[in-house]
């Protein structure tokens, strides 16, 4: 299994990683979400992974394309560039957007995994994501340790653009940014291996 997240409309990362993806043979791809954000070519980036047969979850620049940034209260910055965005999306974009889950299950050969762009604080809310501050309060790491985390074997996370380890949480890094990488996942009935690749 590959994953890879928060390509931030950087096209050019996005084929590339990819590219190695389909060289690697892997059985799943999942992208973690936020293809929004930085970048120029978040359409590019949209329509690529809308036609790439990738699991595609919702991340924070999701929601703020498909609801708006008043579900987040501290990214009021941003309003001007997500009515942008939102003027310019499609109906059918706005729909691949509106059906892209929180996040994705799978079992393999026994083991539990669980994909979301990051650990959730209430995902009932309509937004459900710890904040980011989470990872210097300690409140993120309380989370790992919840019941909700632990009966997975890993739990993959991106959002916080680094790459990490905790307990049974593996984070990945900005695909769209500098020093970026994705992570290969091999599992079978002895052990759940993964690795982080940097993007040459």
């Amino acid at each position: 299994m590959a994953v890879v997240s928060d390509i931030h409309g950087n096209i050019k990362a996005l084929k590339a990683v990819l590219e190695q993806i389909r060289e690697k043979n892997a059985d799943l791809t999942v992208f973690l979400g936020d293809i929004f954000q930085r970048g120029n070519e978040e359409f590019e980036c949209l329509e690529l992974l809308k036609n790439s047969g990738v699991v595609c979850l919702k991340g924070n620049c999701e929601l703020y394309a498909e609801h708006g940034v008043d579900v987040d209260p501290d990214v009021e910055h941003l309003r001007s560039y997500y009515d942008g965005i939102r003027s310019r999306l499609t109906e059918e974009q706005m729909q691949f957007i509106r059906q892209m889950p929180l996040f994705y299950e799978t079992e393999c050969h026994g083991h539990k995994l669980h994909f979301s762009h990051f650990l959730f604080l209430d995902i009932e809310k309509p937004y459900p994501f710890l904040p980011l501050s989470s990872l210097r309060d300690g409140s993120f790491d309380r989370a790992c340790e919840g019941e909700n985390v632990t009966k997975y074997d890993l739990a993959v996370i991106g959002h916080c653009h680094q790459n990490f380890v905790k307990g049974n949480v593996v984070s990945v890094s900005a695909c769209g940014l500098e020093g970026a990488s994705y992570l290969m996942i091999e599992v079978n009935e002895d052990a759940v291996r993964f690795e982080h690749i940097g993007i040459a």
